[in-house]
């Protein structure tokens, strides 16, 4: 099958490890970004915005064409004939689509006509009629091959001096408001004040790599208390086989169970006393260790079901061979 991501900025890296994961499994597939100086994520094709003819010629031999949440600086500034196309998708993504809901719907079908809706997180179902979900994929296999070194590097270090004591507690938001990052350092703070063998080391405005390579050595991940869902920094740090901290709304809950078959993978809590019991517990000197690696399981069980790039794949290409 041949697939054409179209996408501004990329966010959470969907469009690239969609395109990645196609051509990794016997696909071809090409993905356009507009913007360059985008830094967290790298890009298939070398292709600019401005390059409109030859944009128009990929897009008309594809099987299908993925809009990445914006359509209308690609059919303006490009001149994309939708009727050219032969099968359409609009991939929705986090924020923007909370923000403008039914709007942003509106405005693809005025553009495009007849055109597939997925949403990459499950709370956007609730926003947009129609949709599918598509979690957004990543390479288990690919990171943890080339991650892992940073945890061996590690243990060879301990070998010629004491070994690891210190419990790293990490967090990577892209937004400090929307992830409820004043609530985690709270809690944090007051761990590590009564627990100096906890350090707390945040990750924000770090490129795609080294955001890796810090999670690969860290032991627990805060993801996010606001928004009710997860976003793809717990699912890579899962791949590590981290316990990921999160609050997951009911709704979306349940669709994650219905659609794995597996029950909650992340650590919730009603207030912020037992989010502090929990997480002096996980760094406990004597049992955290065990309690991790039990919580990390759960974690890795669930996303590696609905996020490693081979399951990604076929559910994308049945969606798209349903397509009329």
């Amino acid at each position: 099958m041949k697939v054409l991501n179209l996408c501004i900025q990329d966010p959470a890296g969907a469009a690239y490890a969609l395109s990645h994961a196609l051509n990794k499994f016997g696909h071809h597939s090409i993905n356009i970004r507009a913007n360059d100086n985008y830094i967290h994520y790298p890009t298939i094709s070398a292709l600019r915005m401005y390059e409109a003819e030859g944009v128009k010629k990929i897009a008309e031999k594809a099987d299908v064409v993925v809009f990445h949440q914006a359509v209308q600086p690609f059919i303006s500034a490009i001149g994309l004939d939708p009727k050219k196309i032969r099968k359409k998708i609009v991939y929705f993504h986090g924020s923007e689509c909370r923000n403008m809901g039914s709007q942003i719907v509106e405005q693809a079908e005025d553009l495009l006509g007849d055109f597939q809706i997925l949403v990459s997180t499950p709370d956007l179902l609730k926003i947009v009629n129609d949709a599918k979900w598509m979690p957004v994929c990543r390479s288990f296999a690919e990171i943890q091959g080339k991650y892992s070194n940073s945890k061996r590097d590690e243990a060879a270090l301990a070998a010629f001096a004491e070994p690891k004591s210190k419990v790293i507690l990490t967090h990577a938001p892209t937004n400090i408001e929307i992830k409820g990052s004043t609530y985690f350092y709270k809690v944090i703070t007051e761990v590590v004040r009564n627990a100096p063998w906890v350090e707390f080391q945040p990750i924000q405005n770090t490129p795609w790599d080294a955001c890796l390579r810090m999670i690969a050595c860290s032991d627990v991940m805060f993801d996010n208390c606001i928004l009710g869902i997860y976003g793809l920094v717990a699912v890579e740090a899962a791949i590590f086989r981290l316990p990921v901290v999160c609050r997951i709304d009911p709704f979306v809950a349940d669709v994650m169970e219905k659609e794995s078959g597996l029950r909650q993978p992340f650590i919730q809590w009603p207030d912020e006393d037992s989010l502090r019991t929990q997480t002096f517990m996980m760094c406990d000197p004597k049992h955290g260790p065990r309690i991790r690696a039990k919580l990390g399981n759960l974690a890795y069980r669930y996303c590696k079901r609905m996020h490693d790039d081979k399951p990604v794949v076929d559910r994308f290409i049945k969606i798209v061979e349903d397509m009329p």
